[in-house]
């Protein structure tokens, strides 16, 4: 969806007349700035965007907004957020709405973020990245379910985002988890937990026309799996089971390859009988070179008062998504996080950050 008028593009076409020559004119100067701002020049940018200011030229709102993004771009967010508020005060622009709401989110302000998201969609309901944007900071806030409607309709109208969207939503739980899981139940005590990678074999389905799956993989219970928040989907990888037809004339076949399979065993140290467990093993890295890595899982169970239970969950990785080595097992420290417990009387616990509290398995 575009957003600049016919006006705007001629206003900031490139042309020769810009170059080499004194300027005098704004519009001389905005084509120089948008110049600028594309070969990156920042600081040129920045002073002919406020020699347009300063002349009072035509389409201020688009030099505020240009030169809050060069701001931005040189790690100056206050003022970034100044100049679109300035740009915003001229002209609601979508665009406008939705890039302020990001610095400020940014910035921590979640609240205000939201505001002028909700003033994104308000003003142009098929602007598909508001969508997605707010589902991020609606994520942040811990809101999954909302997070996840956003995402929806994100993709729902701009499906080529949806790469984008969930490596930045994995990114997020990711942080989440590290930074959280270390809240522990009062009434759980984990005895030990391990992990192994051997072959196993898959189930191919018949062949036909490749069709786009995600790479995320897919944990025995049904969870998507954290673990590399920049991998991208692959494209045509292979036909999606649910997407078969109930007849097929080819013949199913079978391939080899590496599960990964994930154990916790735990003592129930309380007074309620546990029925399910949201959990993760954890890998956490000794350096600053490598990134945490993260596996969540959901297990249903009967665990009473006294009594242990082990845990087990396994996943088989699909694209590019990064899972742990043994060659490389001495640069990290594994533990168990319980993220969420659920209890036969109804009541829950969960984990002040845990991330998922509200996400349905898919």
């Amino acid at each position: 969806m575009r957003y600049f008028s016919i006006l705007l593009i001629s206003l900031f076409i490139l042309t020769s007349a810009a170059h080499g020559q004194n300027l005098t004119s704004a519009y001389e100067y905005s084509q120089r700035g948008m110049t600028r701002f594309e070969k990156n020049d920042l600081d040129g940018a920045i002073a002919d965007f406020t020699k347009v200011i300063e002349m009072n030229g035509q389409d201020l709102e688009f030099c505020y907004y240009f030169r809050g993004m060069a701001h931005y771009r040189k790690g100056n967010p206050d003022q970034a957020i100044v100049d679109l508020s300035n740009a915003i005060a001229i002209k609601a622009d979508p665009r406008f709405y939705d890039d302020r709401g990001n610095l400020l989110a940014r910035q921590g302000e979640l609240d205000r973020a939201i505001a002028d998201l909700n003033k994104a969609i308000e003003i142009a309901p098929q602007y598909a990245k508001a969508y997605g944007d707010r589902g991020i900071v609606r994520l942040i806030r811990g809101e999954d379910t909302n997070a996840e409607l956003d995402f929806r309709k994100c993709f729902e109208l701009d499906s080529a985002l949806e790469s984008q969207f969930r490596a930045a939503a994995n990114k997020v739980k990711l942080r989440a988890v590290s930074t959280y899981a270390h809240e522990k139940p009062s009434d759980v005590e984990v005895i030990k937990f391990s992990w192994t990678e051997a072959p196993s074999t898959v189930l191919i389905p018949p062949s036909s026309a490749a069709v786009p799956v995600s790479t995320t993989p897919v944990s025995a219970t049904g969870l998507r799996v954290l673990a590399d928040p920049n991998a991208k989907d692959a494209g045509p990888v292979g036909r999606d089971p649910s997407s078969m037809p109930a007849t097929g004339a080819s013949t199913a076949s079978t391939r080899s390859v590496i599960e990964y399979k994930f154990t916790a065993s735990i003592r129930n140290t309380g007074s309620k009988t546990i029925v399910a467990v949201r959990w993760a093993y954890l890998f956490e890295p000794k350096d600053s070179n490598h990134e945490v890595l993260a596996y969540l899982f959901m297990a249903r169970t009967n665990i009473k008062p006294g009594k242990e239970k082990t845990l087990n969950d396994s996943v088989i990785p699909k694209g590019s998504t990064k899972m742990p080595h043994k060659q490389n097992q001495a640069l990290f420290n594994e533990r168990i996080a319980i993220l969420g417990l659920g209890y036969a009387d109804g009541s829950l616990w969960e984990s002040s950050g845990a991330v998922g509290s509200q996400q349905n398995t898919r």
